[in-house]
């Protein structure tokens, strides 16, 4: 039996993936918005489980920066 034709790899969307991107990234706004630190964290936990101590160190000071930033604190 002949196999269906796909297109290549690097042309496939996979639907999944392009809205569990686009929740985090509406999350991630709202926390930036709204959200505390602990929220961030949450966040960033739930999209990215295996992230190193020092991954998530410097993803917080980078949300501390930005939230500095947006909320003219």
């Amino acid at each position: 039996m002949a196999g269906r034709w796909k297109p290549p790899k690097e042309d496939r969307i996979d639907v999944e993936a392009v809205r569990r991107e686009r929740e985090f990234q509406r999350k991630l706004r709202d926390v930036l918005e709204y959200g505390g630190e602990d929220d961030f964290v949450g966040v960033l936990k739930n999209y990215q489980p295996n992230m190193t101590k020092e991954e998530l160190r410097a993803a917080i000071m980078q949300f501390r920066v930005s939230v500095r930033e947006k909320r003219g604190l």
